[in-house]
């Protein structure tokens, strides 16, 4: 009889015991300076190749998928209900028409979700608590278009429990970020965006580094020659975690997810090659087999 409790205390406890161990790793891959050679994946409004854009379903894939993390576009609708959307209207993605604020969270619930060439599906759009329900524990979340909805986001992941999954990115300097945000990013991360322009990159990267307190520093370039990118040793010898976005050709300077499905290590290989331990992907699948092959995961 006794062993018979037992063995049904630790059935309801296993999941939350390896939904821990997922975080612990997670976190600890994030924060261990880049000193591992395991590269994180990050997919983008998640598996949307296969599923709607910024769905359950798309968010699952990537779950299923091992992925460390996901981004989410967030809106919020008439009644202050964060949502997932990353147009501020609904005619893409949805079988209706006009904007998120426009609606209700029990209106924007009759409408279903399409799919990547615009077959309506099944699929619902998602609350911000449903993402965080479903990913509690087992993956890390980027927030895009968090900035007006800020307040909402923090709030809502701190009631599931979820704060320290969050991750915010943003490119303004230290002064800023202390000024705009104050304690609001505490217990969550933030990762502060290089944006490439040349003039006043290193005294930037310099303030990054040394005025707020984060993990990860992300670097975007629409080329690929500017001087700040060959300082990616000394972000690493500093303890940071470099993220590069391989999304389309502005942010990386053209080596991106379309040119890997013909020359990856023209892509994924020179990203890596200048320092990438985290990327933001369109193709996480590609990357991922990509990354198994040489050895980075």
């Amino acid at each position: 009889m006794n062993r018979y409790i037992i063995y049904i205390l630790l059935l309801f406890a296993a999941p939350s015991y390896g939904q821990q161990n997922r975080m612990s790793f997670l976190l600890n891959k994030l924060n261990d300076g880049g000193k591992s050679d395991y590269v994180m994946i990050f997919a983008h409004r998640g598996d949307w190749r296969n599923a709607p854009e910024n769905s359950l379903q798309a968010y699952q894939s990537c779950i299923d998928a091992g992925f460390d993390g996901i981004e989410i576009d967030v809106q919020m609708t008439k009644d202050s209900v964060i949502v997932m959307m990353h147009d501020k209207t609904i005619d893409r993605t949805t079988t209706g028409k006009g904007r998120v604020s426009d609606y209700t969270l029990a209106e924007l619930k009759k409408l279903y979700l399409r799919s990547p060439i615009g077959v309506v599906t099944r699929q619902r759009i998602p609350t911000l608590d449903e993402v965080l329900e479903l990913t509690k524990g087992k993956m890390l979340i980027q927030v895009d278009k968090w900035q007006p909805v800020k307040e909402k986001v923090v709030e809502v992941a701190r009631q599931h429990g979820c704060l320290n999954q969050i991750i915010l990115r943003g490119t303004k300097n230290s002064k800023e970020v202390a000024d705009n945000y104050g304690k609001l990013l505490e217990g969550l991360i933030y990762i502060p965006v290089l944006v490439c322009k040349g003039e006043g990159d290193n005294e930037k990267l310099d303030d990054f580094m040394e005025h707020i307190k984060t993990p990860v520093i992300s670097l975007s370039f629409k080329r690929d020659d500017f001087p700040a990118i060959d300082r990616a040793k000394e972000i690493k010898d500093r303890g940071f975690r470099i993220w590069y976005n391989s999304l389309w050709a502005e942010f990386n300077g053209g080596h991106d997810d379309e040119l890997a499905m013909d020359d990856p290590d023209n892509s994924y290989g020179w990203l890596l090659r200048k320092g990438a331990n985290i990327i933001f992907s369109d193709h996480p699948f590609l990357l991922d087999a990509y990354l198994k092959k040489i050895g980075r995961r």
